[in-house]
């Protein structure tokens, strides 16, 4: 996992945009709940995502399942979340082809 100045993560959005780089971006979520809305709207989590750390697991696995190329996931978040960072963590160890970035602000 790579903690980056929010510059850095621009100039990785704007490789995005630009369809160099396969990007998901999650922003913001002030608390747990919101962190969910937040996951569950960029990612297109299914209605039946749980609301809990490992339900969000479970559906970021399906997620990263689904991409046959390597992709970046981006957490911006509105307030630390030491529970959302572990399960982050996890995900990006077992799958070497994500990169998972969480925004300092």
């Amino acid at each position: 996992m790579i903690h980056m100045e929010a510059a850095g993560v621009d100039g990785l959005l704007a490789r995005a945009v630009a369809g160099t780089d396969h990007v998901h971006l999650v922003d913001g979520g002030a608390d747990r709940e919101e962190t969910y809305d937040r996951f569950v709207e960029a990612l297109l989590l299914p209605e039946h995502f749980g609301r809990n750390l490992d339900a969000l697991m479970d559906c970021l696995r399906d997620v990263a399942d689904r991409h046959e190329a390597p992709w970046t996931l981006v957490w911006r978040p509105g307030a630390p979340d030491a529970g959302v960072l572990h399960i982050l963590a996890d995900l990006d160890e077992e799958y070497p082809d994500l990169s998972i970035v969480v925004a300092d602000r």
